[in-house]
C-alpha cells in the first residue's frame, strides 16, 4: 500500500521528535545527578569513572561488532577531542557542582555558543558576525551578570565564585574541543568516536584528580555515589547520546538544538523539586536573559562561507554538545 508523503514523512519525523525530547528530558537531569554524586566523592573523579566506564563498554560493544581500532594518527585526535571535551569540561563541571546548585550550572554551561563564537573569530576566518549575534552576546553575558549579582558586587558566598570559574574554564574547554574536532573530522562512527572520547577523557583525569586531591579509594565511594554514576552512564552517556545522534541525522539541526534550551529549565526544576535548591526571582530572570542570548546567537552566527561542493563545518556545538554534559 502508497502512504500519501505526508502520511510517510510523519510517520518518521515522531521518533525523531521523540529522540529530541528525550535528549531534552535526561541531558537535564544530568546536572542533578552529578550533584547527587558529588556530595559523596570528589567531581573530578566521578567525571573520570563515569566517563571512563561509558567510554568503555561503548568501544566493547563496537570491537565485538568487529569494528577496527582507530589509527594511530586518529587516536592523537581523538585523544585531544577527549582530554578537552570529556575529561576537562566535564570534569570541571562536576567539579564545580560542589560548589554550585545544579539549576545554577546548567545556565552557565548553556553559554558555550558564546564561547564557540569568540573562538570561532580566530579560529574559522570568514565567518560573519552580525548585530544580531553581538547582541545575543551582550544578552548571555547580562544575564549570567545578573544570576551572579550578590557574588559579584558583595561578599562572595565560600566557594560560590570558585564554581563559577570552574564553570566558565569548563565552557572555555568545550568551545575549544569543539573547534578542534570541527576542523578535524574523523572517519569513525561517531558513537565509537564518542566511546574512546570518553575512555581516554576519562583516563587522562585519573592523574589530575590524584595531583589536585579529587581523589578517594573506590573502596570508599558510597553505593548513593554508584547509582548516580550508573544513572549518569545509562541515561546520560548511552539513552541520552544515542537519541541525539539519531535526531541529528533525521532533523535539521535547528530543530535539534531546541534541547540546549530545556536542558536548563528540566535540571533547574528538578533541583529546586528533588535537592530543595532555591529559586530566586533572580534566578529566573537571569535565566530568560540568557537564554534568550544563546537564541540570538545561534540564529545569527554563520559559518564561513566556501566555494566548495561540501557544505562547511559549522561552529554550532555537535554532538554533546551545546553544553559540556553528555
Amino acid at each position: 500500500m502508497n502512504f500519501p508523503a505526508s502520511r510517510r514523512s510523519r510517520r518518521y519525523l515522531t521518533p525523531s521528535y521523540l529522540a529530541v525530547a528525550l535528549v531534552s528530558f535526561f541531558w537535564g537531569t544530568t546536572y542533578p545527578a552529578i550533584r547527587v554524586g558529588v556530595a559523596h566523592m570528589p567531581g573530578l573523579m566521578l567525571a573520570s569513572v563515569r566517563q571512563t566506564l561509558a567510554g568503555t563498554l561503548l568501544i566493547l560493544f563496537y570491537l565485538l561488532k568487529g569494528q577496527a581500532l582507530p589509527r594511530p594518527s586518529e587516536m592523537g585526535k581523538l585523544l585531544i577531542m577527549g582530554f578537552l571535551l570529556l575529561g576537562i569540561s566535564n570534569g570541571l563541571l562536576s567539579w564545580a557542582e560542589q560548589y554550585l546548585p545544579s539549576g545554577l550550572a546548567a545556565i552557565m554551561a548553556a553559554t558555550c555558543p558564546l564561547a564557540i563564537v569568540w573562538f570561532s573569530i580566530w579560529f574559522m576566518p570568514g565567518s560573519r558576525f552580525t548585530a544580531g549575534l553581538y547582541l545575543g552576546m551582550v544578552l548571555g553575558l547580562c544575564g549570567i551578570v545578573i544570576i551572579f549579582s550578590p557574588e559579584i558586587f558583595h561578599t562572595p558566598t565560600h566557594g560560590f565564585l570558585l564554581g563559577a570559574g570552574l564553570i566558565l574554564c569548563s565552557v572555555i574547554s568545550w568551545a575549544g574541543g569543539t573547534i578542534y574536532a570541527a576542523r578535524h573530522p574523523l572517519s569513525l562512527p561517531l558513537l565509537y568516536a564518542t566511546g574512546w572520547q570518553m575512555l581516554l577523557g576519562g583516563m587522562t583525569l585519573m592523574p589530575i584528580c590524584v595531583f589536585t586531591g579529587q581523589s578517594i579509594p573506590l573502596s570508599r565511594i558510597p553505593s548513593e555515589a554508584w547509582w548516580a554514576i550508573g544513572y549518569l552512564i545509562v541515561f546520560g552517556s548511552m539513552i541520552g547520546y544515542v537519541a541525539y545522534v539519531y535526531a541529528i541525522s533525521t532533523l535539521p539541526p535547528a530543530q535539534v538544538s531546541i534541547y540546549a534550551y530545556i536542558n536548563p529549565l528540566v535540571a533547574v526544576a528538578i533541583g529546586v523539586w528533588w535537592l530543595k535548591e532555591p529559586l530566586t526571582l533572580r534566578t529566573i530572570l537571569g535565566a530568560g536573559v540568557t537564554l534568550c542570548g544563546v537564541y540570538l546567537v545561534q540564529k545569527s552566527f554563520k559559518p564561513a562561507s566556501s566555494k566548495s561542493a561540501s557544505p562547511p563545518p559549522k561552529a554550532e556545538i555537535p554532538g554533546v554538545r551545546t553544553h559540556p554534559e553528555l
